[in-house]
């Protein structure tokens, strides 16, 4: 959608200006506004709001990050997977601004609220991150997570909202059942056949029927708070600081399953090259349990790699068909994904039938980790 034209009149720019120029009269002007992409969690619009001010004698550049987020709806359930106004709620409650382990979020300038019940999110702007990663930004921000996770399960008071998710991992593989019958009844497509060859197909049928065994497995792990989204699109290296972007699945969650979105979303949106998936496990597991110890947590290895390889399995297995298959169907969703993979359709398909495999195949490995069981 494209931003409301009052949003960068004068009156709706007061607050997060002041805030950005610690200066309750600067006058903005030359005002333009530039929608952002990055991955699927973006409200209803993520925008670069930026211009020149009037500020104590002097015309100053400044810029900052929209989120437009919408009010949630009756049928809405707080903890549920994907409540609208979780990330709102995350800021107005303090929850991230301050977090254990170093792992931060942007600082918040305003929250407002629109006559329409949109909810208006002004973040600080932390520029472009479009640069590669290095494996030591890799390691720094799953240390990050590993310490923010350890020190929930080392004691640290776990906030009582009830608008934190939970049970987010059933709830989305809840709502992509629809989407595995339609797999099967689909399988002959060619297109469907290319992402999900007989094999994989199988396998996701497989993993489906024992997806309660692993969900049981995993509620059995020790729980701490989660961010649920953190991969390469949601995280910024910016300084000395790791800055996780999206905060709009936050909640419980099982001890490793920060990794998952970490290796195999940051894989799926090509920020790192597929061949280099060992490298990227290895480099994330140690520095995540490094964090975990950090905190105080010394628990068992096997525990991580169990919570990190079932959520992979599941989430990016039978949980991304819903995501996937309407775009093998339907040639108008196509555009979207182009625009956020950046490459021919032709090379989409190629690269989701190898990010898939390779999520599908973690099943086998879960089978490493019984010690707790």
């Amino acid at each position: 959608m494209p931003v409301d034209a009052h949003l960068l009149d004068s009156p709706a720019l007061a607050p997060p200006l002041a805030r950005l120029l610690d200066d309750p009269d600067a006058q903005p002007t030359d005002v333009a506004a530039i929608r952002l992409s990055a991955g699927a969690g973006q409200g209803l619009g993520v925008y670069r709001v930026c211009g020149h001010a009037h500020s104590r004698n002097q015309l100053l550049r400044w810029s900052t990050i929209l989120k437009i987020l919408p009010a949630s709806a009756e049928h809405e359930l707080p903890d549920d997977w994907c409540y609208s106004e979780r990330e709102l709620l995350a800021y107005r409650s303090g929850l991230v601004r301050e977090l254990p382990g170093g792992l931060q979020a942007p600082r918040c300038l305003s929250l407002d609220r629109h006559e329409r019940g949109n909810h208006h999110l002004w973040l600080e702007d932390l520029g472009p991150h479009q640069q590669r990663w290095t494996s030591e930004d890799y390691e720094r921000a799953a240390r990050c997570l590993g310490r923010l996770n350890g020190a929930y399960l080392a004691g640290h008071h776990f906030p009582a909202h009830r608008w934190l998710s939970r049970d987010w991992l059933a709830r989305w593989l809840a709502a992509t059942a629809p989407a595995i019958s339609l797999l099967a009844q689909h399988r002959d497509h060619p297109l469907v056949r290319r992402v999900y060859p007989t094999d994989i197909a199988a396998r996701i049928a497989m993993l489906w029927a024992d997806r309660d065994r692993l969900l049981q497995a995993l509620d059995r792990l020790p729980q701490t708070l989660c961010h649920h989204d953190a991969f390469r699109r949601n995280l910024v290296a910016h300084g000395d600081r790791i800055v996780a972007l999206d905060w709009a699945f936050v909640g419980r969650g099982p001890v490793g399953a920060e990794l998952s979105p970490l290796v195999s979303a940051t894989l799926a949106f090509r920020e790192i090259d597929r061949e280099r998936r060992p490298e990227l496990e290895r480099i994330v597991f140690t520095s995540y349990v490094a964090g975990l110890r950090d905190a105080g947590w010394h628990g068992p290895e096997e525990q991580v790699w169990f919570g990190f390889a079932a959520t992979s399995a599941l989430r990016y297995g039978p949980g991304t068909v819903r995501l996937v298959l309407p775009v093998l169907l339907d040639e108008a969703d196509r555009d979207r994904v182009l625009g956020v993979l950046g490459i021919p359709f032709d090379q989409v398909l190629d690269h989701w039938a190898s990010v898939i495999r390779d999520d599908v195949l973690l099943h086998d490995r879960t089978q490493l980790a019984t010690a707790w069981k």
